[in-house]
């Protein structure tokens, strides 16, 4: 078993980098945002960034730090999926649980890019509640750092791909080196 962790902050990339190891090397995915998106549906409410912060801390309060990495663990184990990428590890616990679940065969990597950088690749995107100025991006960013409890989630990185240039080709290059290095191919 393979699985691959991707934790970054908003606009990083970690999408691009999921899509194109799932693509190219057969690796089934996770979205972490994907199962906060349906409670809140259920809830009612819409999928902007507060409306899922808010259903995150809900969630969290009435279940526990551990309740999204834990049903992730369930729905790779149920499913019996060799290579795995869970994307969107963000709480220290997210990537505590896969981490003693899988041991050596989990490897968590940091997709990031500068502020600029990301906030101007969300501008592209528009996604319903990404930020429309950079003033609204910093405190999104901030929030969420306060919330998923930054520091402590980034003792749990392995590797870390920066993705800053817009071309593709340099990032894919980047992404088959780490694959090879760590024996994730």
């Amino acid at each position: 078993m393979k699985v691959i962790g991707l934790v970054g902050p908003i606009g990083s990339g970690k999408d691009t980098v999921s899509d194109y190891i799932s693509k190219k090397y057969g690796y089934k995915v996770i979205v972490m945002g994907d199962i906060v998106r349906e409670i809140a549906t259920e809830l009612g409410r819409g999928h902007t960034r507060d409306d899922l912060q808010l259903t995150q801390k809900e969630v969290v309060a009435k279940y526990g730090m551990e309740y999204f990495a834990k049903r992730v663990v369930e729905k790779i184990r149920k499913n019996k999926w060799e290579n795995v990428i869970i994307n969107g590890i963000r709480r220290p616990e997210d990537a505590a649980v896969p981490k003693r679940e899988f041991g050596k065969d989990m490897v968590i990597v940091l997709v990031d890019a500068s502020p600029e950088k990301r906030f101007e690749r969300m501008k592209v995107r528009m996604r319903p509640g990404d930020p429309e100025t950079m003033e609204e991006f910093i405190r999104q960013e901030q929030n969420e750092k306060t919330l998923f409890k930054w520091e402590e989630t980034k003792k749990f990185i392995d590797n870390v791909i920066i993705n800053n240039d817009d071309a593709f080709d340099k990032l894919y290059k980047n992404i088959d080196a780490f694959m090879k290095e760590r024996g994730m191919a």
